[in-house]
């Protein structure tokens, strides 16, 4: 009697599921439309945020480059007249620099510092540390130069500022890159303050190599 309850009420089961089944499969694809539906909402809702980031961003980094780039291209051509610099005899007779280079600082910039990758923010912060080192150079050039003239201090002088004003032009040529700004101005001619820094980086450091391979030589 209990086999025959359990295959009745077994056969019943399945007529029923048979006849369920239309209502089950509706229910089914209502349930993975509504789901996908979810899911594509949310993948477009994820892209709408992600490209308002990116050009909110995009934005930010822009600002602030442009208060940097010219802050660096400036900086570039005061280092580069600075190159050309060999002194003037003062009243007394005694040789003075004819111009001069203020010291490139970031404390007035107002765009969001976090816009910019980590390795332009660093190579950015690095510039008051060689800074700092290139004016002990030239000062400590300049308290032990017996030469006639100043001639070592004022080698000395160009080639750390041919230094600083390359190292500057390349962060603010690499900005330009980065957001898409026009091309620098400061290389388009002849005597452009890029030339300028060149070639006395290239003579300087070509004359220093001969010094150390002469020095190697008499040791």
């Amino acid at each position: 009697m209990g086999d025959w309850f359990i295959a009745t009420e077994g056969v019943k089961i399945v007529k029923d599921s048979a006849n369920l089944a239309p209502q089950i499969i509706t229910a089914v694809a209502s349930i993975g439309a509504a789901l996908g539906g979810v899911g594509l909402t949310h993948r477009f809702t994820r892209k709408r945020e992600q490209a308002a980031a990116e050009q909110k961003l995009a934005g930010e980094r822009y600002f602030i480059a442009t208060e940097l780039v010219f802050k660096l291209e400036d900086y570039a051509a005061a280092c580069a007249s600075a190159t050309h610099d060999n002194g003037c005899p003062d009243e007394k007779g005694f040789y003075c620099a004819t111009t001069s280079v203020p010291s490139l600082e970031f404390g007035d910039v107002t765009g969001d510092w976090r816009a910019l990758p980590a390795p332009v923010m660093y190579r950015l912060r690095e510039m008051s540390v060689l800074q700092a080192e290139a004016h002990n150079a030239i000062d400590t050039t300049h308290e032990y130069d017996y030469t006639p003239d100043f001639l070592l201090y004022f080698r000395e002088r160009q080639y750390q500022y041919a230094r600083l004003g390359l190292r500057a032009l390349f962060l603010a040529k690499r900005l330009r890159k980065l957001t898409g700004m026009p091309t620098s101005r400061l290389d388009n001619y002849r005597w452009s303050p890029q030339k300028s820094l060149w070639q006395r980086w290239r003579k300087e450091r070509k004359s220093r190599h001969k010094q150390r391979l002469a020095e190697r030589n008499d040791t």
